[in-house]
């Protein structure tokens, strides 16, 4: 296991493998309060060493209509890291921020 993959574990992320054999890493928040992004998921390009990263940061929120309560993603970002350092010190930033009026402002 690489260095990348052991520090996104090590921050919370589990990691899946597909019935394809690709590999991805998915963090979810616990408390969607508490974090603005409520999703994160990493994938790997190329295999078996990677030439870069795609990382998903989704923020989802619940909807409550006429006769059910629906979960719909409001806010999805993706951006294509191409080195794993900078695509570390980005998430961990990443899952800092905090929901709030402003931030909905500027996205």
């Amino acid at each position: 296991m690489s260095n990348w993959s052991e520090q996104l574990q090590d921050i919370g992320f589990e990691k899946t493998k597909k019935a394809d054999g690709t590999v991805s890493y998915c963090y979810k928040a616990a408390h969607r309060r508490s974090s603005f992004w409520t999703q994160i998921t990493v994938k790997q390009v190329d295999r078996p060493n990677p030439s870069s990263w795609q990382v998903t940061y989704a923020r989802s929120e619940i909807h409550i209509g006429i006769w059910k309560i629906h979960n719909a993603v409001s806010n999805i970002k993706v951006i294509v890291y191409a080195n794993s350092s900078s695509m570390l010190d980005e998430i961990k930033a990443n899952m800092q921020c905090k929901p709030n009026f402003l931030l909905k402002i500027s996205n």
